[in-house]
């Protein structure tokens, strides 16, 4: 396979059991393969060194901010970009098509690329409870593009056309379950945030139509976040949540991996989330101060 005329940038932090694996999946599809990293105090840079010498240190704030940073630094000498988390792997399909469609069979107005993600939860693939159909939006033209951040999440814009790669990558995180709860508590600190944010700004989506009618990722389930989600009963929406996840798209089909992950990721997160929401409305209440601006 000839190599792709794609620049794919790595963010890590302590990612020593997973870095490897990712790029060994990624080093047959292109030379220009770039590490982001947030000073990281394990092996992850000495593994990486075995694959790139095209490794960046900046301190981390959010991943919006890194991967904007990584945009605006890099001595990228691509259009294209391809972003990788450290618990990504691409496959050799899909590294076939994202070569041949860079090598001129892309639509030009198209300017990123929605590549579907095979979810891996405790060794086992999620193929039900909605997380088969995870597509993000990680390949795309660099010039203009940009990372909104909107609580404990990024969402690509690009100006132009968006389209979709067939193949999927891999997502599988090998720091286990005492990781994912600690950083889901974080993620939980951030939305919490958030929600106070909206109940006082106007959302993502407006936002980003004000913006040269950028294209951006998700752009319906941001509207339904910030439409329905928010309008909806605290501590409530979590069970809803959780019964759309594990019986309405049949979570309970994926065994007892499913019946974990759908709870953690579709009951506790949320119900945390809510829970820190109303911790902060109520520190702010007392306190007298203004809500906590996250962005």
């Amino acid at each position: 396979m000839a190599k792709a005329p794609v620049s794919v940038i790595i963010l890590t932090y302590n990612e020593e059991v997973n870095i490897r694996a990712c790029l060994q999946s990624a080093k047959d599809l292109t030379d220009e393969i770039f590490i982001v990293d947030s000073f990281s105090t394990d092996q992850t840079l000495n593994i990486a060194r075995a694959y790139t010498e095209k490794i960046y240190q900046n301190a981390w704030v959010h991943w919006a901010d890194q991967r904007n940073w990584a945009l605006d630094n890099l001595p990228l000498k691509t259009d294209w970009v391809l972003f990788l988390d450290a618990d990504e792997r691409l496959t050799p399909e899909l590294c076939q098509e994202i070569s041949e469609t860079l090598a001129g069979k892309a639509n030009p107005s198209v300017q990123g690329y929605y590549i579907k993600r095979n979810f891996y939860f405790l060794g086992r693939w999620l193929k039900h409870g909605g997380y088969k159909a995870d597509y993000i939006l990680r390949l795309i033209k660099k010039q203009q593009a940009r990372i909104l951040k909107r609580g404990a999440w990024e969402y690509a814009t690009v100006q132009g056309e968006l389209g979709y790669l067939n193949y999927p990558m891999r997502h599988e995180d090998a720091r286990g379950l005492t990781y994912w709860i600690a950083k889901h508590n974080n993620y939980a600190i951030m939305e919490s945030h958030e929600l106070v944010r909206l109940d006082n700004k106007a959302g993502l989506t407006n936002e980003a139509a004000a913006t040269n009618q950028r294209k951006i990722e998700h752009k319906f389930k941001i509207w339904l976040r910030e439409k329905i989600w928010v309008r909806m009963p605290l501590f409530i929406r979590p069970l809803f949540y959780f019964f759309y996840r594990y019986i309405v798209q049949l979570g309970f089909l994926d065994g007892k991996e499913g019946l974990i992950y759908c709870f953690l990721h579709g009951l506790w997160y949320p119900f945390l989330v809510d829970a820190k929401y109303l911790e902060l409305k109520k520190r702010n209440s007392h306190s007298g101060t203004s809500p906590c601006n996250n962005g």
